[in-house]
């Protein structure tokens, strides 16, 4: 097993802002291999693991600190205490001797290989201002690193961690930690989504989206070219798209006879007539940005209109 295990978390909230899914892990996964040279696993942290390509490792959660609240962060953000397990002393049991924890909505376009090669035994990204240490985004560490982050938290110092600093684990690795640790910034090229930091400069390594849109949002829109070209997958097989030409199931019969798909992408009206569930589009670009950003090596359309066709 390589040395460094690249990780993210994937977990079901009910009322939460943002709904993730297996689909947003395995982009992610997709973005990390084409932009991460050293030797590495992917993994994720979920009890949902369907879905989710076979290529990453799936991680089952500690479960430390999942019921924790902190009153000032409301029941709609992500309630990431649950993330404090990888302060735990044990933790390369877990996730691995050295690990990196990233939020699935992000975007990465530069290599990463820079980010990951230092010696310090934690990096953080650091927080958006200044009164805000880190930010729980990303982190770097050595395994069993800092176990006071894990040992210290308690209900109440959660609370009061919230009365300090904004976030939930961020919160509280912020008032445990204090300032003072090796951090990323916008120097090696971390930004954030609204920051208006130029996205598309050739400096940019990763972005994150702390609230909305995200950056499948940005895709399914059609409405920023340096999302779509940066926000996909890849290795995921074959793709057969369904459209709305009245040439659809000709086209399928003939698609079909060269071997199994992987998935499906159709319209409404071509989805309500074929077995299982496959992914909706609007229209026929849509289809072409949803297939792009989920990173089929081979797309088969069938029943493309023929405005688009010529």
């Amino acid at each position: 097993m390589p040395d460094l295990t690249v990780l993210t978390w994937l977990w079901a909230q009910p009322g939460g802002r943002a709904a993730y899914t297996a689909a947003h892990v395995n982009v992610w996964a997709g973005m990390v291999r084409r932009h991460l040279a050293m030797p590495h696993r992917i993994a994720c942290v979920t009890d949902m693991p369907d879905g989710i390509d076979a290529s990453i490792d799936i991680i089952a959660p500690p479960r430390d600190f999942e019921t924790f609240r902190i009153p000032t962060w409301g029941e709609d953000k992500p309630q990431c205490l649950r993330r404090v397990a990888m302060f735990r002393p044990d933790a390369a049991d877990i996730f691995g001797p050295r690990f990196v924890s990233m939020d699935l909505d992000c975007i990465i376009s530069g290599p990463l290989d820079p980010l990951f090669d230092r010696p310090e035994d934690i990096v953080l990204y650091r927080g958006a201002t200044a009164t805000r240490p880190y930010n729980g985004s990303m982190l770097m560490m050595t395994a069993g690193a800092r176990p006071a982050v894990h040992a210290d938290l308690t209900p109440e110092r959660a609370v009061e961690a919230g009365h300090r600093f904004i976030g939930s684990d961020q919160a509280w690795i912020s008032a445990r930690l204090g300032y003072g640790e090796a951090t990323w910034g916008q120097e090696h090229g971390i930004v954030w989504f609204g920051s208006g930091v130029a996205r598309v400069s050739p400096s940019t390594r990763i972005m994150f989206f702390f609230g909305n849109p995200k950056p499948w949002d940005l895709v399914d829109r059609g409405v920023d070219d340096w999302a779509a070209e940066h926000y996909r997958g890849g290795g995921r097989g074959r793709c057969l798209v369904l459209g709305y030409h009245p040439s659809v199931w000709t086209d399928a019969t003939a698609a079909l006879a060269t071997g199994p798909f992987d998935a499906v992408i159709a319209s409404p009206e071509a989805a309500a007539h074929w077995p299982g569930s496959p992914i909706f589009a609007r229209d026929d670009a849509h289809a072409d940005r949803l297939a792009r950003m989920h990173g089929f090596d081979e797309v088969v359309f069938c029943g493309r209109s023929e405005a688009l066709a010529a």
